[in-house]
């Protein structure tokens, strides 16, 4: 079962900001408080397997976002909480992934694209210390990502 690229269609893939990443990896930083049946904004329900029927049919347009905080040292899944949990469950082993790069991450942002609470401490997981660019691979992130990201 492959699921189209159809991500590869992005300015942020063609400026070289989205590589694949284990989805293993991705898995153990979802947003583990937002709810497989979490309502929508329209008041209707997540269809989990709607949505992997969708992938499988028309390809994932938009890359699962990772966004880190250089000053408080958190991070979290900011876009992709569903499709993460699909993914996984179907073994898809690689997922696309960008990193948006914040000075702070926290679910209270103006920007924030979910109202998941859980966040992530990054220790010394960031191989970055300042914001020199909205996003960026994840492998020039994350340490542990830094020698596993296959190339394109």
């Amino acid at each position: 079962m492959t699921i189209p690229d159809a991500w590869t269609e992005q300015p942020l893939y063609k400026e070289g900001k989205i590589e694949l990443v284990p989805t293993e990896w991705v898995w153990k930083y979802w947003g583990a408080d937002v709810s497989p049946e979490a309502d929508l904004m329209d008041g209707t329900l997540v269809d989990l397997d709607g949505l992997w029927h969708d992938l499988l049919e028309h390809g994932m347009h938009e890359p699962l976002i990772m966004r880190v905080g250089l000053t408080n040292k958190k991070f979290r899944l900011e876009s992709g909480n569903h499709r993460i949990q699909v993914l996984h469950a179907h073994q898809v082993p690689l997922v696309p992934v960008t990193v948006q790069v914040r000075e702070i991450c926290d679910p209270s942002a103006p920007d924030a694209m979910t109202d998941a609470t859980l966040l992530f401490d990054a220790a010394d997981e960031f191989l970055i210390t300042e914001v020199t660019d909205a996003y960026m691979k994840p492998s020039e992130v994350f340490r542990s990502l830094a020698r596993v990201a296959p190339a394109l």
